[in-house]
């Protein structure tokens, strides 16, 4: 036997293509357990190691080698460039992991540095353009609001479309705000049956698996992280009508109101001009212009406006981006540790927005014994959240109140004269209330009343997974897990009795909101290969999922005084209410999985689930799959092409069915209402029992082609996928002698259908420079197969048989007139002659027409990733090609009805006149009745845009000058998110609901952001 010193001094270079290499890592593997050092610039390196050790040389893109020392004091290494395969990239599936090259269902792996350098509050938001399949709407640019995802369409009209989240193995019951991005180590959506049928009912919408980090056998290792940057919105607001232009266009409207009543067109002009001021309230042009537009419609010579407040300017704020995070992960072989802390300030774009949040969390996992071992991953989360109302037509929209009021309406009050700002008797300017506004903000100035009012929102949230694992023999284990999310919402909204519109009276409302989830489960794996050609894995499992709601609130008026604000300082109660529901689920599962010389590979699972939700007679429902896949290229007659560029080809088909039970808590059951009568408590039916109701069936097939050439440089995967759901929930009509209008009933059906295409290219590989690129796209269409009556309307959308839940039946739009001036609507004969109206009232809803889908034709991503020596350079883009968008926001800038003082649009410029009859503008009148902004095709606008989603430009600094601090590496960067947007109609931001209904909701952010990060 063979013996060797204990220490030798052990010296070498590392080359690549016969020249020096720079900066690989070596790992000492001795009895001491020592950690390695760095290779010098030219590739040198020298370090001392027990003479019985290996090294381990790892670089990225490379090979890692393992060289034995065996008592020499010399080794030299040649680094070999990685094959790029796919074949070990390992994914994250229910109650497991496996290589995705032999997984039969269709997942997608979000790439791990969009995670890390997304700069938004919740990961959800990061999504958008990363995965095919997945479409990540993002409904509200409000720092903590969790965009609304959807994988391969929509497959429910009335129950839930979301996804379910899984955190590290166990479904997640909280929101995707109350997780860091820098606690994740990955995520992959799983988007057919065979790769989420497991989880049964609550992935009927697909699933996305979230695996935060964990601790590695090595020394502690600790990481620093700060990121400090500025956010504002990420598109422009709608250009709007300068001063002049307001009151030319509006003396204009004045003036054809008058003509169109009967009066001469001087007699009009004379009466526009005297009556304009008073008509808008305030003459911003001073009493030296009484009439500041003249009888011919022009501004009088001199008259210049003295103010130009911008409101948009005074509401918002120069919002600031803070994300500092600190990690502590290692162990040793038998038990491994994370710990982090974070924290993230998130500012608004609009005054009183934002959110902060504070996270915890602690990941240990522990072999106790060779055939035991045991985990604990804790986190908890506290975050506030300012919240002013933001996604409606009330007067306290501040989105919607910076946009309307126009800048002739003064922030501060204003000298009629002179235009100077008046003064208190401290010599503060004093805010402008606006009581002379003809607009629907008469009374309100909320740049100063908004800080003295509280719209917050706080929340808690726990979770605690643990679980024991037992391996009495090879290849088989036992897991037994336990978990609980909980999560606890509670608003706060407060309005002052100081400053605000008159009578101020002052109101108080808290509501807390708290769940609890707990999910149980033991799952039993099994795996044995059989003379190294057959592979057996299967799995048995028994979950019990339980989830509590518990809410309560109330609100009061009447407050004494400002700066008190709880409920206890007003005094008059004005509601409460309060409720509490539980919801149980019990499910037993399993699977198998075979493959045959890793080249084919059937799997098989099947779980059955039982709802609370249902009627004891249908509450069991029993889905399952079943999943093939076949390595081509490892076929004997594709061997010629396989060793010469063809580097994967891999078939792959699933077809399953899943349940869908989030239908509500009280499914099945007749409900009561409680009220009173003449100071008596009354007691009366408010639902019928559904005895008979039960899941919803998603049916889905799956086809797929991997594909890698010229040794995975080149790879991809092209897929279809076919998504049907059936006994759809809905309201079926009763006779009126019932006493109910209708009963809930599963009658419907609905498919989802469509293609995917993933490309990854690596087109540059040297040593110093590496460039990725990285395109998806994903095309579906969503077609209603069978529904309860011929035609069902959901406001702008008719629901008709082989229609989409998304089309958009409108009223055409037919120009204008160019003889009039006129606004025109088309309708159509049952002969299909097309005829023109001016007479909006005259039409009737069989005369909509069928006007696009609000659906994209084509959504997807495409990311770039260019590496240098230790300059790196990452981006990535979202876009969606086609598709409508209903742009309420743009009708309330292009009304002039009343002289209502609102803000209007720059595009009014091009309404019709006698000299512009080639406009799409109908001619400016303040007749209420002209329908100028009413219902129709007008306000489609193609929702088609690119956006650059994230960028990123980070310097590893180079090693000789981290030896020194210490350091083992440290990196500098800039980071920005949605920097650029290119979309059809300038103001509109193409990010907006599914339903494709833009209406005055907050804008998504740009934030720009300067970095480092430590690890020491």
């Amino acid at each position: 036997m063979t013996t060797y010193a204990q220490d030798v001094t052990v010296r070498g270079k590392v080359t690549s293509h016969g020249e020096g290499m720079a900066g690989v890592t070596i790992v000492v593997k001795d009895s001491n357990g020592r950690q390695g050092t760095i290779t010098s610039i030219d590739g040198d390196y020298l370090l001392k190691v027990d003479g019985k050790g290996s090294l381990v040389f790892s670089y990225i893109g490379y090979e890692t080698m393992e060289v034995p020392v065996k008592g020499r004091t010399t080794v030299n290494v040649e680094m070999k460039e990685t094959s790029l395969a796919v074949d070990e990239v390992v994914i994250t599936v229910p109650y497991g992991t496996v290589k995705k090259s032999t997984f039969t269902g269709s997942a997608g792996v979000v790439d791990k540095k969009l995670i890390a350098s997304s700069q938004v509050s919740s990961v959800s938001k990061a999504l958008q353009g990363s995965v095919a399949g997945l479409q990540s709407f993002s409904t509200s640019g409000q720092p903590g609001e969790d965009a609304s995802i959807y994988i391969r369409g929509i497959g429910s009209a009335n129950a839930s479309t979301n996804p379910l989240y899984v955190v590290d193995g166990v479904p997640y019951d909280g929101a995707l705000s109350s997780i860091s991005s820098q606690d994740i180590a990955s995520i992959t959506v799983l988007k057919d049956a065979a790769a989420a049928t497991l989880y049964g009912s609550r992935a009927a919408n697909g699933v996305i698996m979230i695996t935060t980090k964990q601790g590695v056998d090595s020394a502690p290792v600790i990481e620093l992280s700060a990121k400090y940057g500025f956010s504002s919105r990420a598109v422009r607001d709608y250009d709007q009508l300068s001063t002049n232009d307001y009151f030319t266009l509006q003396w204009e409207a004045m003036r054809n109101k008058y003509m169109d009543d009967g009066h001469s067109t001087e007699d009009a002009a004379q009466r526009s001009s005297s009556e304009l001021i008073s008509t808008i309230g305030i003459n911003p042009y001073g009493s030296k212009y009484g009439q500041p537009v003249g009888i011919d419609g022009k501004l009088v010579a001199g008259a210049t406006p003295l103010w130009d407040d911008s409101w948009e300017d005074a509401l918002t704020q120069d919002a600031h981006y803070t994300d500092l995070s600190a990690r502590i992960s290692g162990g040793s072989k038998k038990t491994k540790y994370y710990f982090s802390l974070g924290y993230l300030d998130d500012q608004g774009a609009y005054i009183c927005s934002g959110f902060k949040r504070y996270t915890l969390r602690t990941n240990i996992t522990s072999d106790l014994r060779d055939w035991l071992q045991v985990g604990l991953n804790v986190s908890g989360t506290h975050s506030i959240q300012d919240y002013p109302k933001q996604n409606d037509t009330a007067i306290g929209n501040i989105v919607l109140a910076a946009r309307s009021l126009p800048s002739f309406y003064p922030v501060y009050e204003r000298n009629p004269d002179n235009g100077e700002y008046l003064r208190d008797d401290d010599g503060n300017k004093i805010y402008d209330y606006g009581n002379y506004r003809k607009s629907s903000y008469r009374g309100y100035n909320f740049v100063q009343s908004m800080p003295y009012d509280k719209n917050e929102i706080k929340r808690d949230a726990a979770s605690v997974r643990g679980y024991l694992q037992v391996a009495p023999l090879k290849g088989l284990t036992y897991k037994m897990s336990l978990s609980i999310d909980y999560n606890s919402k509670f608003s706060h909204d407060y309005t002052n009795p100081t400053y605000g519109k008159e009578p101020l009276v002052g109101s108080v409302s808290k509501h807390n909101y708290r769940t609890t989830g707990m999910t149980f489960n033991n799952v039993v794996n099994w795996e044995h290969n059989f003379k190294e050609l057959h592979n057996i894995r299967l799995m048995a499992g028994q979950e019990y999922y339980e989830y509590n709601t518990s809410n309560f609130g109330g609100s009061r008026s009447g407050v004494i005084t400002d700066g008190f604000f709880e409920p206890d300082a007003a005094s008059t109660l004005t509601g409460f209410s309060g409720n509490s529901d539980q919801y149980k689920l019990l499910s037993y599962f399993g699977s198998a999985e075979y493959s045959f010389n890793q080249r084919y590979f059937l799997s098989a699972s099947m779980r059955t689930d039982g709802s609370s939700r249902f009627h004891p007679d249908n509450r069991w429902g029993t889905f399952w799959s079943f999943g093939a896949s076949w390595k081509i290229h490892q076929e004997s007659f594709m061997k010629s092409v396989a060793d010469r560029w063809l580097s994967n080809l891999s078939l792959r088909a699933s077809y399953g069915a899943q349940g869908n039970d989030n239908v509500g808590y009280y499914a099945y059951q007749e409900l009561y209402g409680i009220g009173s009568f003449l100071g008596e408590t009354t007691l009366h039916a408010s639902r019928l029992a559904t005895p008979d109701l039960s899941w919803e069936t998603n049916l889905n097939f799956n086809i797929g082609l991997d594909f890698g050439f010229l040794n995975n440089r080149i790879n991809g995967t092209i897929e279809y996928f076919n998504r049907a759901s059936k006994d759809l929930l809905f309201s079926r009509d009763l006779v009126s002698s019932s006493g109910f209008s209708s009963i809930d009933a599963n009658i419907g059906k609905l498919k989802n259908y469509g293609w995917e295409f993933t490309v990854n290219a690596t087109p540059v590989l040297t040593r110093d420079w590496t460039w990725r690129l990285s395109v998806n796209m994903t095309t579906y269409k969503n077609k209603i197969v069978q529904l309860p009556t011929e035609v069902m309307w959901q406001g702008s959308k008719k629901w008709v048989q082989g229609g989409s839940l998304y089309d958009f039946w409108l009223y055409e739009w037919g120009g204008v007139d160019p003889e009039t001036g006129d606004a025109q609507w088309a309708y159509y004969d049952a002969d299909g002659t097309r005829h023109l109206t001016d007479d909006y009232s005259a039409l009737t809803s069989d005369k909509k027409v069928k006007a696009g889908s609000s659906l994209p034709k084509l959504s997807g991503g495409f990311q770039s990733d260019l590496t240098w020596k230790d300059l790196s350079l990452s981006m990535l883009f979202s876009y969606g090609i086609g598709g409508k968008i209903y742009n309420n926001d743009i009708t309330m800038l292009m009304r002039v009805n009343g002289g209502n003082g609102d803000s209007m649009s720059k595009e009014l410029l091009n309404r019709w006149t006698p000299e512009n009859t080639n406009t799409d503008i109908p001619r400016l009148t303040q007749d209420g009745t002209s329908k100028f902004t009413s219902s129709s095709t007008r306000w489609l606008v193609d929702r088609s845009f690119l956006r650059l989603k994230t960028i990123t430009l980070n310097y590893n600094l180079p090693k000789k000058w981290l030896h020194p601090l210490t350091l083992k590496d440290a990196s500098v960067f800039v980071q920005g998110e949605n920097m650029l947007t290119f979309s059809k109609q300038q103001g509109l931001d193409p990010e907006q609901p599914v339903s494709g209904m833009a209406s005055f909701r907050y804008p998504a952010m740009k934030t720009i952001s300067f970095g480092i990060n430590v690890k020491l």
